[in-house]
């Protein structure tokens, strides 16, 4: 049983993993697809084969040693706390999940575009998933080296510093109630949303934490209060639990950087952005300190509850942590998480690529306070798996996304018929909050088999504008992939075919959580840096899947793109349909 959004397990138990392999058999890796095939054949290979023939042929065609010696047994907590449920996964030595919980955190709607949730309710959920996957896994807290978090970005917590109780609900990343306040601050600032990209990464949109907190702020008395009388603490969620569960007030500088308050280059907070967006510097809101992802003592030692005495080493967001657990090390190196939205991450090496073409510019790892910076350009698009949900439960379509994708397999195409889910309004590259959904092409033929395969097709076009942004100077060639939609066969043959690149799969789904598990290992000195994951008992099994030449891709994209012009400047700007 898969969560349908987010495309992790409700629960589950691995089988323990022996001690790691310091020989390389080649021995077939297959991994029975959720979803049904295509009805053609999928063009798709075991990856590491192709991996350990390149090997083999290197040295011969002999079976070698790594040269890594085997790491003695060894365990990792990952808190994986997300928009629709927190997980904690226990990882061994070679980063196979050992055993993992998950608790669903319930959402609140209190508005049309508001969003949010119980901050308490988080925390509890932590102690909740740690105690039973503990128990499943046979270990005790003790047993774990260090703990790491990865959690849902641009979240954002206001809490009293002396209580620790939150002051308000936290506003969720896809909270839309600071449109007209982020309309009023591009205007102030001269009318550019992009004006402050260079310093920040970022364009000026309710995404980003900065107009979270002044709304907060400014329209909730107990925050204001609080804030006045210099008791009140900012925080992402990671900075939250982590303040909850240690005592230290600090952010990582991945989710750091996505508060729209960092300077990207120095990696601290910046008193202009501060200003520029309206957050009074003499509240004293913000963590005390940004540190890397990898840290033996910054984020302190657990205080309190099951993981008490455990130490918490690692801290990282949650696309960055699946940057790091899809191994994307090399500049250039791409991953997509398909979960509520689609989160493509383009590794750019120690450069800050500032895009003009709608990506943004962000931190993808620092492995270390004295370590390089990796940097990353990044394509948030708003729709994926909540729009498979949304067929599900408003139009009724099927009990579940799997459904979805088993219906829209049942055909070949949809018949000249285009879906854009622009349901509130249009994200990366685009950037058209005034967009709305819209369906073109509509003729009394289609079904809902067409209607499903429509949305399926649109999922993989708005990956392929997000690469399209990118230009020419990175473009990737191979596009690997995880979360809920990514465990279609169905769904990644046509990922492939629409974007005519290379779709990689991992044989585990749990990269997100491996990322804060790579960053608690280093932080705690088990791995030194990323090259100790280059052996092959941490290395990713996967599966290729290869495009299909005569899927006539690059009309089809035009044709989308057609589409989305059409629906753009359907809300107008007193929010009311035209």
């Amino acid at each position: 049983e898969f969560h349908p959004i987010s495309g992790a397990p409700l629960d589950h138990l691995r089988p323990f993993s022996p001690s790691p392999l310091t020989l390389l058999p080649l021995t077939l890796h297959t991994t029975p697809p959720m979803f049904p095939r295509h009805r053609n054949p999928v063009l798709s290979v075991p990856a590491t084969v192709a991996l350990r023939l390149r090997r083999l042929r290197r040295l011969g065609g002999r079976a070698f040693s790594t040269g890594t010696s085997p790491k003695s047994k060894a365990y990792f907590g990952a808190i994986d706390q997300g928009t629709s449920s927190t997980r904690f996964i226990v990882f061994d030595q070679n980063l196979k999940p050992i055993a993992s919980h998950q608790v669903e955190i319930k959402q609140h709607f209190p508005h049309p575009g508001w969003a949010e949730m119980d901050p308490e309710e988080i925390l509890q959920s932590v102690d909740t998933c740690a105690e039973a996957a503990l128990q499943k896994a046979g270990i005790e807290a003790k047993d774990l080296l260090s703990v790491g978090v990865t959690n849902q970005r641009e979240t954002t917590i206001v809490w009293d510093r002396n209580s620790g109780k939150a002051l308000a609900p936290a506003i969720l990343w896809f909270d839309d109630r600071t449109k007209k306040l982020c309309a009023g601050i591009t205007e102030e600032l001269g009318g550019d949303p992009q004006v402050l990209q260079k310093q920040s990464g970022l364009r000026i949109n309710p995404y980003f934490s900065a107009f979270k907190l002044r709304w907060l702020l400014e329209n909730v008395e107990d925050v204001k209060k609080a804030a006045e009388a210099k008791a009140a603490a900012f925080g992402t969620v990671e900075s939250f639990l982590i303040y909850k569960l240690t005592g230290n007030h600090v952010s990582d500088c991945t989710n750091a950087s996505r508060t729209m308050l960092m300077d990207l280059r120095t990696l601290e907070w910046s008193d202009e952005l501060c200003t520029k967006l309206g957050i009074p510097l003499e509240y004293d809101l913000l963590p005390s300190k940004i540190v890397s992802n990898s840290e033996p003592e910054a984020f302190g030692t657990i205080q309190e509850g099951v993981l008490k005495g455990t130490k918490i080493c690692g801290s990282i967001g949650d696309q960055q942590g699946a940057l790091v657990g899809q191994r994307c090390f090399q500049p250039n190196q791409l991953k997509n998480t398909f979960g509520t939205g689609q989160f493509l991450l383009l590794n750019t090496g120690t450069d800050i690529v500032i895009s003009d073409k709608g990506l943004l510019s962000t931190v993808g790892y620092k492995f270390g306070a004295s370590e390089e910076t990796t940097y990353a350009v990044e394509g948030a698009v708003a729709i994926s798996g909540v729009g498979l949900r949304w067929m599900c439960e408003k139009l009724k379509f099927a009990d579940s996304p799997k459904e979805i994708a088993e219906i829209a397999a049942s055909v070949d195409s949809p018949k000249g018929l285009y879906f854009v889910p622009a349901f509130n309004g249009l994200m990366a590259p685009h950037w058209k909050p005034d967009a709305r959904g819209i369906m073109i092409g509509l003729t009394n033929y289609h079904g809902r088999e067409h209607v499903c395969r429509a949305m399926m097709e649109a999922l993989c076009f708005q990956c392929r504008d997000v690469i399209s942004a990118m230009g020419d100077d990175h473009q990737p060639d191979l596009i690997k992939v995880d979360g809920g939609v990514a465990q279609s066969s169905f769904a990644m043959q046509l990922l492939a075919n629409l974007t005519e690149i290379t779709v990689e799969r991992p044989d585990s789904i749990e990269t997100t959580a491996a990322g804060a598990a790579i960053a608690a290992g280093i932080g705690c000195g088990y791995w030194k840096d990323v090259a100790d994951l280059d052996s092959d008992s941490v290395s990713l099994g996967s599966t290729l899947y290869h495009p299909d030449p005569s899927y006539e891709a690059e009309w089809r994209h035009g044709r989308w793109l057609e589409a989305v012009r059409r629906c753009v400047g359907w809300e107008d700007h007193h929010g009311e349909a035209n």
